[in-house]
């Protein structure tokens, strides 16, 4: 909580959005009880047992696979909803995958995280939300005063590798790369459907769902390519902005090493999530990137702060903003289609009429109050 990562402040919103629709919400701060990088899970039982809360939401469903002595779910022996609301693709979060809790309610930011979960035989019941934001506290600044045309937020993770070539010839070397070729070529990269579309063609004969055991194994087989092609997609889109030579500030330490000084490029350095909503309120267009893998916060923030959106597909997105009307999508598939979607919203008549329009549908359906009220219906239902 006092490093202010997102989880916590989405945590904080949430709780303050239940609190405003009538219902008791506290935030639980386990972060105290780690010891060594690990935070054992007796606290947290033995506060559950004497609240006895309804039900426990957890990001990245952190504690979803505690069991009891009797190898029981400790949510299901005591009668408490656990709600994981997963954040990222469920392989980053293996507990995620606990086949033990039987009363899971699970949140998804991509259809195709469900898809995966649902292929894998996970208990419980599921369903597809974004994360939301808050409105800026102060007015947004005018769209045409604003000082940055194009800005982007970003982690730099390095030039990803690719280490699955230096090994023999296998059929574990021929999965790796034809899991990859398919994951750059779809432009919603749905990892189950690049796994089984492989496997079928390389006649391997192994699908997941099939086996519980090698569904785990699966697991962390499956990162490789996914953290590759994500990591992949990052640079190519950001790289067909400057290569492009559009007005890019980039905000993200490694960028400046990586791209070198350019003379359109201006690079800041890394900058907490919770200040970077007031950057979005000084730039025209924000570049969204990965939402066909994650979840959508950058896309969501910048349209609050009134900033233009231009992202990936994703189908969440896109029922959020109502269509391209609201914000500009590329193919991230195709990098260079994101240099043009950018490059026509940084027309002003137009990239301010996008970005009005993205302002009002967020404001309208995308706020913590909206998800807290889905949330409190889909743990509600009987």
């Amino acid at each position: 909580m006092a490093e202010g990562h997102p989880y916590s402040l989405f945590a904080l919103s949430l709780q303050r959005a239940l609190s405003e629709l009538g219902h008791e919400a506290q935030v639980s701060d386990q972060s105290i009880h780690v010891l060594n990088g690990v935070a054992p899970a007796d606290h947290l039982a033995a506060e559950l047992q004497a609240s006895r809360y309804d039900a426990v939401l957890s990001f990245s469903s952190f504690f979803g696979g505690v069991t009891l002595s009797n190898g029981m779910s400790l949510f299901d022996a005591l009668g408490v909803k656990f709600v994981g609301w997963q954040l990222d693709h469920p392989i980053y979060s293996p507990h995620s995958l606990a086949g033990v809790l039987q009363g899971r309610y699970a949140i998804y930011s991509n259809p195709n995280h469900l898809r995966y979960a649902q292929a894998v035989k996970l208990p419980g019941r599921g369903m597809t939300m974004l994360p939301s934001g808050e409105p800026p506290p102060a007015p947004t600044k005018d769209y045409r005063s604003r000082e940055w045309p194009v800005f982007v937020a970003a982690t730099w993770n390095g030039e990803p590798q690719r280490l699955w070539e230096q090994l023999e010839d296998s059929s574990g070397k021929r999965l790796l790369q034809g899991i990859v070729d398919r994951l750059l070529a779809d432009r919603d990269a749905s990892l189950l459907d690049a796994f089984n579309e492989t496997s079928a063609t390389l006649e391997l004969g192994a699908r997941l769902g099939d086996d519980a055991g090698f569904d785990a194994q699966m697991c962390g087989f499956l990162r490789e390519p996914l953290t590759y092609v994500r990591n992949m997609d990052r640079i190519n889109v950001i790289r067909s902005l400057v290569d492009a030579e559009l007005p890019v500030t980039i905000c993200g330490a490694g960028w400046e090493a990586f791209l070198g000084e350019r003379r359109h490029v201006t690079y800041v350095g890394e900058v907490k999530f919770e200040d970077v909503p007031a950057l979005y309120g000084n730039s025209r267009v924000v570049l969204n990137l990965n939402a066909a893998n994650g979840a959508c916060e950058r896309a969501v923030y910048a349209a609050l702060a009134g900033a233009a959106v231009a992202s990936d597909f994703s189908q969440p997105l896109n029922e959020l903003f109502g269509g391209g009307e609201a914000i500009g999508f590329f193919n991230r598939a195709e990098p260079a289609s994101a240099a043009d979607v950018v490059g026509r919203l940084l027309d002003l008549d137009e990239g301010e009429a996008v970005a009005r329009k993205g302002q009002e549908k967020v404001t309208q359906s995308g706020l913590w109050r909206r998800r807290a009220q889905q949330l409190v219906d889909f743990v509600g239902a009987a």
